[in-house]
This record gives C-alpha cells, sequence and structure tokens, in this order.
C-alpha cells in the first residue's frame, strides 16, 4: 500500500500487509531455483543454432511460456514469455522430441515448444484478448488495484440474478457503493507513473492521477470502456487460462480475498442486462466488479542520480514512523552552529529530504553530527547515509557495475566500478541485522542477480509464481466470509521488477508502501517503483524483449553488496 495507508482502501488500513510483505526465507519461493536447476542423472541436449526468421512470429498463449536452452523440456529453461508476449522465431522446427508442434528457435535464444502454451498462429482470439503487455517505460508495468472485499474472480459476465447469488452480502455493499462509489476510487495522491519522468528521461509523462477516472485507472482506457469483443454478449469467447480449472460453463473460477494486490489490463462498463455494473480484467483474464476494487498509483517517491555536483556522501531523511505504520510524516529538524554548540532549529526536513554532506562530523553528547553543504546540521540517527566505501568489492576493482546496499542506513548506490551513479533508500527486512535464517532480516554478504522478473507474485506463504502469472491459491478465498481466519497473510501480484539474489531474497519494487528509509519486509529489499525500474535497467542481464522474465548463469549477473 502507499503511504496513505489507512485510506487507500476507505474501509480499514494495509499498514499490517505491508510491514510483512517480503520474502520466505527457506528458498522454496525463488523462481530461479525451480528455472535453473537441472537434475545431475539429466543430460543437458546440445543446442543447436537457430536461425531467427526477419518475419516469422511466435506467441504465448498461456500465462506462462517456458523458453528451454535446447529443443527439448529436459534442457535448462533460459527464460519464459508471458500471455500475449509475441517474439521473433526461426522459420523450421528443431525436432519434434515431446512436442508434436515442433520446437522453435526464438530471439535471442533457446527454443520454445508449439502446442498448450504456444502458437505460430498470429490472428488466434486469446492474442487478440491479451493484446496489453506489461508497460516496461513505467515503474507500474500494468494498473493496479487492492481489493476491498472479497470477490469472485468471473469469467464470465454474471446477470444482476447470479451475481446476488455469488457475492456475500451484494446488496448491502452496492448500497454502499452507491452512496460513496462516486470518491471512494479516485486517486488522492500523485503516483509512481506521474514523477517517474523526473528520474528516467524516456518515462512516459500523463495525466495526473488524482484527475483520472477508476476506469482509467484500472487499465481502461477511457473511463467506461465497451466490453471487449469476447465478453460482448455475457459469454466468454476465449479460454480459462487462469491456472484455476474448472467445469466450462463456470460463472466464475475462484474467489480473491481482501487486500490482495492485483494487476489489471483493463476495464469496462455493461448495461441493465448486467446490472450496469462495471468490470476490470486481470493480468489472467478473469473479471472483478469495479466496486470492489481500490485503484493504486504507488509512491511517487524516487531516488537522486550522482551526476556533476551531486557526489557522495549524501543522506535521506528518514520517514517519522518507528513502527512503518500510517502515512510517514516529517519530523527530522536540521540544527545550526551557534558558537561551536549545535542547536535545534524549527526547520523541518521533508520526508526522504536529500542532503550532500560535506563529509565533516561531529560527535556531541546528544549523538554523532553530520554536516551538510549550506551549513546545516542534522543527527546522523535521523538520516540515512550513503557514502564511498571504506573496502572496495572485487566487482569495483575489476570495473563492473554493482549495487551496494546498507542495511542500517536503508540506502542503495548503483556503481559502475569505483563510480557511484544513483542513490536512494529502501526498506529491507524488518528484523535489520538478526541471523535472517532464523528472523525477517535480509542476508549479509556479496551476490550475483540469479534471475529477473518482469512482475512476479508474492505471497505470506513465501511462494512466488514465476512469471507472476497462475497466482497462489492462498489469496483467493475459499468461501465468501472467511478473511479473518487469514489475518495477517497477504497476496500481492504482479509485483514490478524483481531480482532474485539469493534463494528467496530479491531486490523488487514494492507498490504497497510508502515508507522507503525504514525497515520492513520478510528479507527481500523494498524499492520505491520508479527506484525499481532504476536499478532494473542497470543490472546484467536485461531482460530479452518480449520475455518476461530470465534465469541467469552463474557469475554473470551484476555484484549485490549487502552490508551493515
Amino acid at each position: 500500500m502507499t503511504t496513505r495507508g489507512s485510506s487507500v482502501l476507505g474501509l480499514c488500513t494495509l499498514a499490517l500487509l505491508a510491514a510483512i510483505a517480503g520474502c520466505k526465507r527457506d528458498g522454496s519461493n525463488d523462481p530461479s531455483a525451480s528455472a535453473t536447476t537441472v537434475s545431475s542423472a539429466t543430460v543437458e541436449p546440445e543446442a543447436p543454432t537457430a536461425e531467427i526468421s526477419k518475419t516469422a512470429k511466435l506467441a504465448s498463449i498461456a500465462m506462462q511460456t517456458n523458453i528451454y536452452a535446447a529443443p527439448s523440456d529436459t534442457s535448462k529453461k533460459v527464460g519464459y514469455l508471458r500471455l500475449g508476449a509475441v517474439v521473433a522465431r526461426s522459420d523450421k522446427s528443431y525436432g519434434v522430441e515431446g512436442c508434436p508442434g515442433g520446437w522453435y528457435g526464438v530471439a535471442p535464444r533457446g527454443f520454445v515448444c508449439v502446442g498448450k502454451n504456444a502458437t505460430l498462429e498470429m490472428d488466434a482470439p486469446i492474442l487478440r484478448a491479451a493484446n496489453v503487455r506489461p508497460d516496461t517505460s513505467k515503474p507500474l508495468p500494468y494498473s493496479y488495484g487492492f481489493i476491498r472485499a472479497v470477490a469472485p474472480l468471473y469469467l464470465r459476465l454474471p446477470s444482476k440474478e447470479e451475481s446476488t447469488q455469488t457475492e456475500f452480502k451484494l446488496a448491502e455493499h452496492l448500497g454502499w457503493w452507491g452512496r460513496k462509489g462516486k470518491d471512494a476510487n479516485n486517486a488522492d495522491h500523485l503516483g509512481a507513473n506521474d514523477a517517474a519522468h523526473e528520474l528516467l528521461a524516456d518515462a512516459p509523462v500523463q495525466p495526473p492521477s488524482t484527475s483520472l477516472a477508476d476506469g482509467i485507472l484500472l487499465g481502461g482506457k477511457a473511463d467506461v470502456d465497451p466490453p471487449p469483443f469476447w465478453l460482448e454478449t455475457g459469454v466468454r469467447k476465449v479460454p480459462n487460462v487462469s491456472g484455476f480449472d474448472v467445469p466450462t460453463a463456470s460463472i466464475f473460477a475462484n474467489r480473491v480475498r481482501r487486500h490482495t494486490g492485483i494487476a489489471f489490463v483493463g476495464s469496462f462498463g455493461t448495461g441493465p442486462q448486467f446490472d450496469n455494473r462495471r468490470f476490470a480484467v486481470t493480468v489472467d483474464m478473469r473479471l472483478i466488479p469495479v466496486d470492489k476494487i481500490k485503484p493504486e498509483v504507488a509512491s511517487p517517491f524516487h531516488g537522486v542520480d550522482l551526476k556533476g555536483d551531486v557526489k557522495l556522501p549524501v543522506a535521506f531523511a528518514r520517514p517519522c514512523n518507528p513502527n512503518a505504520k500510517g502515512t510517514p510524516r516529517p519530523c527530522v529538524h536540521t540544527y545550526k552552529d551557534e558558537d561551536g554548540t549545535l542547536k535545534k532549529t524549527t526547520d523541518v526536513l521533508a520526508t526522504r529530504g536529500f542532503l550532500q554532506l560535506t563529509g565533516i562530523q561531529r560527535k556531541t553528547k546528544g549523538g554523532r553530527f553530520l554536516e551538510a553543504k549550506g551549513g546545516a546540521w542534522v543527527n546522523a540517527h535521523d538520516v540515512g547515509v550513503a557514502v564511498v566505501p571504506e573496502a572496495w568489492p572485487q566487482a569495483a576493482e575489476r570495473g563492473e557495475k554493482w549495487v551496494d546496499v546498507s542495511i542500517e542506513d536503508q540506502t542503495l548506490v548503483l556503481w559502475e566500478g569505483k563510480l557511484p551513479v544513483f542513490a536512494t533508500v529502501v526498506s529491507t527486512g524488518q528484523d535489520g541485522m538478526e541471523d535472517p535464517k532464523k528472523t525477517k532480516a535480509t542476508p549479509r554478504g556479496t551476490f550475483r542477480i540469479k534471475s529477473k522478473h518482469i512482475t512476479a507474485t508474492m505471497d505470506s506463504n513465501g511462494r512466488s509464481a514465476q512469471s507472476g502469472g497462475a497466482a497462489p491459491e492462498s489469496g483467493e478465498s475459499g468461501s465468501p466470509t472467511d478473511d479473518d481466519k487469514h489475518a495477517g497473510s497477504f497476496e500481492l501480484r504482479d509485483v514490478p521488477y524483481v531480482q532474485y539474489f539469493q534463494d528467496g531474497y530479491a531486490m523488487h519494487s514494492a507498490y504497497w508502501h510508502d515508507h522507503f528509509g525504514l525497515a520492513r519486509s520478510h528479507g527481500c529489499i523494498n524499492l520505491a517503483p520508479i527506484d525499481a525500474l532504476r536499478v532494473f535497467r542497470f543490472t546484467d542481464p536485461p531482460v530479452p524483449e518480449g520475455w518476461h522474465g530470465t534465469n541467469v548463469d552463474t557469475g554473470k549477473g551484476t555484484s549485490v553488496v549487502i552490508h551493515r
């Protein structure tokens, strides 16, 4: 959730959910583990060199279409496509072993089996339906929202009677919506996509989120788009690809719990036949009534490029919420040197206010103080500081890119060799310097990026879908009233820009809170969405065009150094 935490849903706060969001510590949720591990008894097939056509295309027709190193599903997985992705392919197939439709080479490497999960037919209805791709020019590659009330994930448009039978206390809910709906789904602050161009030159400039209707905030092109072609009559014309299998005649495919974070690719209105309700389309092509979703635009915060006169050391004023709950508020005072004595002023720095430091320190009975350019002083306890390291890691000595993360300061710096290029604040594991094997702490040491994912799903059981597609069922409510028994659990789908570096630990965007600068995760490194995209673009290797994720050969990923 964003900063405006307690008001975001309009019903109750998600602060507790945000406080525990992160990663499991036993590694069972690490997509790279399942994706790169090959049994010692498996003989890796020899991979031919595929000739890629300038015109021929291959498309994914499943939520996840694996790409293998060789034309065999016994070879290692090098990455995957998501539903609707279209990539260049070879003109010919490279065998049919375990794949009657044939193995085709895809750009820039690897092989895909044509059949259940991939097609050569570019006019397939499911491709027309799934034509919204993640927009990687934006911090939020999809539109996002949080579920405000337990909701069915509809496969087709329900009639008023069907909705009443399916949705718990629907009349009561719609009564509330009739009174409050006009204002309940407005964005109450500018978000990540609004501020992205301040840091990322190629980020699109959009109308302010605060001026957009919820239909647009949930992925529509206009406030009330008409139903898409595959739902024009209310009957579904494309297959269920959600991974939750139900009989063809089913109205819905499971439920989703309150507070679940979900990504959307469209929204539309309906007529009297469907009670004039509006619906949003999830990434896996299911439908949720708009009246049960609160749009989320995420934090507009971002770090600073270090260039010109902006150099280390730098500092960011910490949010003044020790327990990382509620809206972060500014409370960091500056100090003034009066005849050798540092006295607190009435000046208060903005939350995460940026300071360039001189490097001069002073210790007093009140603590350690740092001098900022311009003459002001700050208590070191009140800021997160990014400095030049006392000892260089091997990546720096070799002139490589590397990522530097300080747990005590909650800062992250991107380096090119010994040149710092970017600095920001993050949220690491809530248990600080404790043992990550026993607590919600972030592991310390030197690691390398193991896999990169445009989005991936995370939940309180520590499971991550490799593509973020077939979401873990833990967030999909088994009954319409079971919220209480799931208290403290969460599911956050399509978390953007995920980079695993060790077991189940990753650097990733957090669209559900705005307390960056305070430790709050389960062990992962939470980044503000704009920063997450900046870091994702910086690290190697890049995710190939059209792919949704890539696995990284051992020793080839960018180094990540995490320390006290």
